[in-house]
C-alpha cells in the first residue's frame, strides 16, 4: 500500500469519517452513499470480494472497518493477478489493519492499554525511527502481530475507546459486509446512518472521558519514551510501579488530576536524569477533544496521538494519487 493510502488508513482510524446524516427522509437517503458505496471507496482491493473489478484503481483504497470472514480475504486474494512483493506487503498491511479493528480496537474484552509488562521493549520500538514522525505501518503491524510494543500500546487507548462506542461495531460490520452487487435499499441505509448517528452522539457526549484517556495515555507514552532513551529504567522497580499505576488508572477509569499527574511525571523524569523537552514531553499539555458532528462528518480531533503522524498525513495529502 502506498504512503497516501497508508495514511488514509490511519485517518480512518483517528477520524471517524462518514458522509451525510441529513435527513432520514426518503429523498435524502436515496442520495446518500450506502454501506457498499463506502466499502468500495474505503476498502483495499485485497479485502473486497470484487477485487478484480476495482484493480484498475490502485491507490484509492483505505480501510474503514473489519470482517470476521477470513474466506472473504482469501477469495479476494485469489481474484488478484499474480502476487508481487509489493502487492504482498500491501495485502499484509490491509490484513493487519482489519485484524486490529476486529480483534483489538472493537473488542471490549481487551484492556485499553497493556504496556507495562513489556516496558523493556521500548528501546527497540520501531514506532519512532524518525523521532518527529511515527510509522503508521509499524503501528498497525505491531498491534496485529501482538508485539506489545509499549510505544505503540500507549498510543492506542483512544482508538479502542472510539471503536467501542455504541453503534461503531455495527457501522464497520455493515461496511465490510456490504455487497455492491446487492445493495439492500433505503431501509438498510436508514439503519446504517442511524448507527453512525448513535456512535457520533455517544462520542459527542463523552468528550470528558476521551480527554481523560488522552491525558493519561500521554503521560504513559512519554514514560515509555523515557525508557527508550534510558533502557535501564525498565529494570527499575520504581519505574515499573509508576507505569503500573498509570496503566491501572487508564483501564479502570480511575480518578485523575491532570496537574498532579504532570507534576509527578516531571518529578519522575528529573529523578531519572532526563530532560522533559529532550524527549518531547510537555507538562503543560492538556487534551481538549472536539467532536465535529454535522450533516457530512463525525470527527474526533485535537489528539496528541494524531500529531505523532502529522508529517505522514501531510505527505499523504500532497502526494499524487497512486504514489
Amino acid at each position: 500500500m502506498n504512503a497516501k493510502n497508508l495514511l488514509k488508513v490511519l485517518g480512518i482510524s483517528f477520524v471517524i469519517s462518514a458522509v451525510g446524516l441529513l435527513g432520514f427522509l426518503f429523498w435524502g437517503l436515496s442520495k446518500l452513499p450506502s454501506a457498499s458505496d463506502l466499502k468500495k471507496a474505503l476498502t483495499p482491493p485485497a479485502l473486497q470480494k470484487t477485487a478484480h473489478a476495482s484493480s484498475n484503481e490502485p491507490g484509492k483504497s483505505t480501510v474503514a472497518g473489519y470482517s470476521d470472514n477470513s474466506a472473504d480475504v482469501a477469495e479476494a486474494a485469489a481474484a488478484l493477478p499474480a502476487a508481487t512483493p509489493a502487492l504482498n506487503a500491501r495485502q499484509k498491511l490491509a490484513q493487519d489493519t482489519v485484524d486490529v479493528l476486529l480483534k483489538d480496537f472493537a473488542d471490549p474484552r481487551k484492556p485499553l492499554v497493556d504496556g507495562c509488562r513489556n516496558l523493556e521493549k521500548a528501546a527497540q520500538s520501531g514506532l519512532l525511527r524518525d523521532p518527529q514522525n511515527a510509522s503508521a505501518k509499524y503501528f498497525f503491524s505491531s498491534l496485529s502481530d501482538g508485539n506489545h510494543d509499549p510505544m505503540v500500546e500507549t498510543a492506542a487507548p483512544i482508538l479502542r475507546f472510539i471503536f467501542r462506542a455504541p453503534g461503531m461495531e455495527q457501522v464497520v460490520e455493515q461496511i465490510m459486509n456490504a455487497d455492491a452487487q446487492n445493495d439492500q435499499g433505503l431501509l438498510k441505509k436508514a439503519e446504517f446512518y442511524y448507527e453512525i448517528y448513535r456512535a457520533g452522539d455517544y462520542l459527542q457526549k463523552h468528550t470528558a472521558d476521551m480527554d481523560q484517556i488522552l491525558q493519561k495515555s500521554y503521560n504513559m507514552h512519554y514514560l515509555a519514551r523515557a525508557v527508550a532513551a534510558k533502557p535501564e529504567l525498565a529494570r527499575d522497580s520504581a519505574t515499573l510501579d509508576f507505569c503500573d499505576q498509570m496503566e491501572k488508572n487508564i483501564n479502570a477509569g480511575g480518578e485523575f488530576n491532570a496537574d498532579e499527574a504532570a507534576s509527578e511525571m516531571s518529578k519522575f523524569l528529573n529523578s531519572a536524569g532526563l530532560d522533559a523537552k529532550a524527549i518531547g514531553y510537555d507538562p503543560a499539555y492538556r487534551s481538549k477533544v472536539k467532536v465535529q458532528f454535522n450533516s457530512t462528518r463525525v470527527g474526533v480531533n485535537d489528539s496528541w496521538v494524531v500529531s505523532l503522524f502529522a508529517r505522514d498525513i501531510e505527505r499523504a495529502q500532497k502526494a499524487p494519487s497512486g504514489k
